[in-house]
């Protein structure tokens, strides 16, 4: 692999890192502000923490927003589409979220996924010019 390679997938790494721990830490946030009780609250295996917004499918559609604007790769970028959809429906299936859990969670993600990547690529290219 070239350097060109090598960098690109360093600066891919780097964007979806940040993306997944921004987007973690802004659910969390998010889940102690609202505290909002979940749809199981009382069957068996129903995680104790609070359901507002969906933590799984913000992580996931910051990632597949962050991987989408970084690659232009099509076909990659809607398999992390679909995964992101799927995992957001499982969570609504399996009575652990509301539909509108999932929703907010999926435009809070996009929306992070959107201001971590351009908020990076805006860092790489100033220190670029800046040389």
């Amino acid at each position: 692999m070239n350097r060109k390679w090598k960098r690109m997938y360093v600066q891919l790494f780097i964007t979806l890192l940040l993306t997944f721990f921004v987007s973690y830490y802004i659910g969390e946030i998010l889940k102690n502000m609202v505290k909002a009780p979940r749809p199981c609250v009382g069957l068996v295996g129903c995680p104790q923490d609070y359901s507002f917004p969906s933590r799984h499918t913000l992580i996931a559609f910051a990632l597949t927003t962050a991987f989408m604007l970084e690659t232009k790769n099509k076909i990659l970028s809607s398999l992390f589409a679909v995964t992101s959809i799927v995992i957001g429906s499982l969570r609504v299936v399996t009575f652990v979220h509301t539909p509108a859990d999932v929703i907010a969670g999926a435009i809070i993600g996009i929306a992070i996924g959107f201001i971590v990547q351009r908020f990076y690529l805006f860092l790489r290219f100033y220190y670029s010019e800046n040389k």
